[in-house]
């Protein structure tokens, strides 16, 4: 609480591994709330994805109510309608609810507590969710508790991005002083036989001052063992997040690989900054700050372009060549449609707006993305600097690009397989590691570094791996623009084929 009494904290996550004591904490938490809120007709939600892990939760809380005469006295259980109400105040309450029924949307809970989200699912389930979360509008003050183990992170869409969220305010990619999260779990590197690793994913062991004997994930484990997969012990007992794709990017090196250049956001555009688009139209770019423009001005280039419409960030990336110790600078530039602003940041759990404000963003009118803007930052490029090519996602980019090679650009598509983007991929994690991929630390091209997974044709070929926009909150798309322009930036000439003024490669 603040010094008036007001919550500092409105959500909190929390993943624990399994038996753990999940359920008698949720418990705790509905019943410290609702005996402590003054409020009348206070109303306190514990929620599960189905009635039967719901009703859990309800039953460790009366057993509390039962065995604690200052409770008894206060609460009074109502079995046949899965309610504890006050005596006092019969319209204050605490219901267990499933979030797979029809919950309505007259709830208006000042508290939930959202048990097993990773198993919170289906579109019901997701639309309950905002119910309880956002039902409480009218409250002065509200809180949500969602508590949850590791699930499988292309299934379990709500858990993932809470998982996501608390890994990325911890790495400082993003702040929300409202929002708790709290991880208890393994690293994937970590080895699943050592106790230590048992007692680093478990704090309710007794070796961290909990009540979990040793022995019990000592049997969970040799059992896993002698059934063959590790998979299901690591998700329950070490919280290892159950996944196809590996995260390619450790950021204390990212963050170390920023370079001597700093990245500033783009001042505001002003009328001799007027570029003429290929259909003849004008254009106003945003210039870089004097002392940025003069690390890379009239330097050899390559730009990579990543191309979206509405939901994804549009991406162009200069690539320059250092002439020391093989290392590479990259000035990043992205788009968003503003009039898709609020919902997307309130979506993705990024500060789209400040970034937008702060000149990390570019915002095109509307609801979807001008191409022309995309167009008119690289002319505004090929004046600036010694750009060799331009680098596409093939990808509905012809009714960009083709402009382009018509008004004398070098234009090339990079087809998006293994073929083209494993030795690029390859290259900039390889950079990463030694500190030589100079990012300048933007918070845009960041946030997609932190987001970047790789997966494999199991041939040793890598490549980044496009997150599902619907499911998922991660992006990746800076990262994949920098891997277009990589692959003109280290691929010989000989590689390519012409044809139709555009060249494909590979």
């Amino acid at each position: 609480m603040d010094e008036d009494g007001n919550r500092l904290i409105e959500q909190v996550y929390l993943e624990v591994p399994k038996k753990t004591g999940k359920t008698e904490f949720a418990a705790g938490i509905l019943l410290l709330v609702s005996v402590t809120t003054p409020t009348p007709g206070f109303q306190a939600y514990g929620a599960a994805a189905a009635t039967r892990q719901a009703m859990n939760v309800y039953r460790a809380c009366c057993k509390m109510v039962e065995q604690a005469p200052l409770l008894k006295k206060q609460l009074r259980i109502l079995r046949g309608t899965n309610r504890i109400v006050k005596r006092n105040d019969p319209d204050s309450f605490y219901a267990a609810v499933a979030a797979d029924g029809d919950m309505g949307d007259g709830a208006n809970p000042g508290l939930t507590v959202a048990d097993e989200v990773h198993r919170w699912k289906t579109r019901k389930q997701l639309e309950n969710w905002d119910v309880l979360t956002k039902g409480g509008i009218t409250r002065k003050q509200t809180l949500t508790i969602a508590i949850t183990t590791a699930g499988v992170k292309d299934e379990s869409p709500l858990a993932w991005k809470l998982h996501e969220k608390t890994l990325r305010i911890a790495a400082g990619i993003v702040k929300d002083p409202r929002f708790y999260g709290r991880i208890y779990g393994a690293d994937k590197t970590d080895d699943a036989s050592l106790p230590a690793t048992w007692i680093k994913a478990n704090p309710s062991l007794k070796e961290n001052g909990g009540f979990l004997d040793k022995d019990k994930i000592r049997k969970e484990y040799e059992s896993a063992v002698a059934e063959g997969d590790l998979t299901s012990f690591k998700r329950y007992f070490l919280n290892v997040w159950d996944q196809k794709e590996n995260r390619a990017i450790d950021m204390v090196k990212w963050d170390a690989s920023a370079g001597t250049w700093v990245a500033r956001g783009l001042l505001e555009a002003t009328p001799e900054n007027l570029v003429v688009c290929p259909d003849g139209t004008e254009r106003t770019v945003r210039p870089l700050h004097r002392d940025a423009l003069a690390h890379f001005i009239e330097r050899r280039c390559w730009a990579g372009v990543d191309l979206s419409m509405t939901t994804d960030t549009t991406s162009v990336v200069f690539v320059f060549p250092c002439e020391e110790q093989d290392t590479y600078d990259v000035l990043p530039f992205f788009w968003l449609p503003d009039g898709k602003i609020r919902k997307l940041e309130l979506k993705l759990g990024v500060p789209l707006a400040q970034w937008g404000r702060d000149g990390f963003l570019e915002l095109s009118h509307g609801d979807v993305i001008d191409y022309r803007d995309i167009q008119a930052r690289l002319k505004w490029g090929s004046s600036m600097f010694d750009l060799q090519e331009i680098c596409w996602d093939p990808w509905n980019s012809r009714q960009a690009s083709v402009p382009m090679v018509e008004d004398g650009f070098t234009c090339i598509e990079v087809p998006q397989g293994y073929k083209s983007l494993n030795e690029p991929t390859k290259k900039i994690l390889e950079l990463v590691v030694r500190a030589g991929l100079h990012h300048g630390n933007h918070p845009v091209l960041r946030w997609h570094a932190g987001s970047a997974c790789t997966m494999t044709d199991g041939r040793d070929n890598v490549m980044f791996s496009k997150p599902d926009r619907e499911k998922s909150t991660s992006r990746i798309d800076g990262m994949a623009a920098t891997a277009n322009a990589f692959f003109r930036a280290i691929t010989p000439e000989e590689k390519s084929v012409s044809y139709t003024g555009v060249r494909s490669v590979g």
